[in-house]
């Protein structure tokens, strides 16, 4: 059968974006099989999320996303970009300021431009606490880890996922090395995600993420989010800041009404075309 797909960007995490009300009725049950064909890299269409978009309701765009290895999994905040756009773009929604509903999981998105979306990125937690983050003079948020003999200063924040933010000067050392040695101590023992942050000003970031091999694909925005979190309450940073990831720039906001993180960044257009699925056959 096949199946018409758009593929998207957002500062270089890329996303298949299928209609759902186009999609033929045989194809549903294996959305899961669907994904790893198409999002394989090799022989498929390439990337790190499947979209698939329901129908909308005015301001509410149901929506199932699913990641490489065809298990459905929460949105990430560019897929969530790129599925604003198509659904504005489209006339699947109404409005520029809508839902998400991915599994229950609503997600505001607000459309700025004609290549920017915005989105709310929900509350920082504490790993420990398993409570919101908040400013506080009073509160260090900073932990302490010794790595092959050196002492490693880490700020731990979690946005659906764990990451151990890292100050640096700079990106003048074996990224990838340091960060397998940082998430193999015992200070982690189910894992987390890696940030090096370089803070160029009080409205300027800079940052590279590493996930361990099995983990969940890197989600640049997440981290640049736990980043802005990190650098505000050690004292490093302003709650509104750019943050220059690999592929592109992310403005970000941290909320101090409803203490929620907003994250706007480009969703773009890469390519249309139409794949082949062979649906394995159902008694």
């Amino acid at each position: 059968m096949e199946i018409d797909f758009l593929k998207m960007q957002g500062c270089g995490d890329d996303v298949v974006v299928v209609n759902g009300t186009r999609l033929p009725e045989e194809a549903i049950p294996q959305l899961s099989r669907l994904a790893q064909r198409m999002l394989d890299r090799r022989t498929g269409v390439g990337g790190n999320s499947l979209v698939v978009l329901g129908p909308g309701a005015g301001s509410l765009l149901p929506l199932r996303c699913l990641d490489p290895e065809g298990d459905e999994r929460d949105i990430p905040c560019a897929a969530a970009r790129c599925a604003a756009r198509y659904a504005s773009d489209s006339g699947a929604v109404n409005t520029n300021d809508f839902l998400l509903d991915s599994d229950g999981r609503k997600v505001r998105a607000q459309i700025i431009d004609s290549a920017n979306v915005r989105v709310d990125m929900g509350s920082p937690l504490s790993i420990e606490k398993a409570a919101e983050i908040r400013e506080s003079l009073r509160e260090s948020f900073s932990r302490s880890l010794l790595v092959n003999g050196r002492t490693v200063t880490y700020t731990p924040i979690s946005l659906g996922h764990s990451y151990a933010m890292v100050f640096v000067p700079d990106f003048s050392f074996p990224v990838r090395r340091t960060a397998r040695e940082i998430a193999g101590a015992e200070d982690f023992p189910d894992g987390t995600g890696i940030a090096f942050v370089q803070v160029c000003s009080r409205e300027d970031i800079r940052l590279r993420t590493w996930e361990a091999p099995g983990e969940i694909d890197t989600d640049d925005c997440a981290s640049a989010a736990a980043a802005l979190v990190a650098s505000v309450v050690n004292g490093l940073a302003d709650r509104e800041l750019v943050a220059r990831i690999p592929g592109g720039d992310l403005f970000l906001q941290w909320d101090e009404t409803d203490n929620h993180i907003w994250v706007t960044g480009p969703a773009a257009y890469v390519f249309t075309g139409t794949y082949d699925f062979l649906a394995e056959k159902t008694e």
